[in-house]
């Protein structure tokens, strides 16, 4: 499938993602030799009349949460998806007026063998 179109890999995304993740199927574009895929959140509760500085806010606190609570899986789909596509994966998440991405150039495991002097990304929390 290395040279799906992105209304393939959007379907593949469609399909692939955890049920609950998004409001409704993720935009997944390609740029250059990325696959970019955003999702929408479900907005967040605030009081009426709440400000558009206030949803935006709450926007991005939800994507926070999100990125941090989905990292690993995002990992693993991502590292599906570049085996299959060829192509590096970038997440992003909009919700509340917000909009964000992460992750800009893939999972970290393309290009991360010590033995050819690629970049490495390590995940995870050193403790002290």
């Amino acid at each position: 499938m290395e040279n799906a179109n992105a209304s393939t890999i959007a379907g593949w995304f469609a399909g692939r993602l955890p049920d609950g993740w998004f409001t409704m199927a993720p935009e997944v574009t390609l740029d250059g030799e990325q696959i970019v895929v955003v999702g929408t959140l479900p907005d967040v509760n605030l009081a009426a009349g709440a400000s558009d500085e206030t949803k935006a806010a709450a926007g991005r606190g939800r994507i926070s949460r999100f990125r941090e609570a989905t990292r690993r899986e995002r990992i693993w789909i991502a590292r599906e998806a570049e085996e299959l596509f060829k192509k590096n994966v970038t997440w992003g998440a909009a919700c509340g007026g917000a909009r964000t991405t992460f992750t800009p150039g893939g999972s970290g495991r393309q290009g991360s063998d010590k033995a050819t002097g690629g970049p490495s990304v390590k995940i995870g929390r050193r403790i002290y």
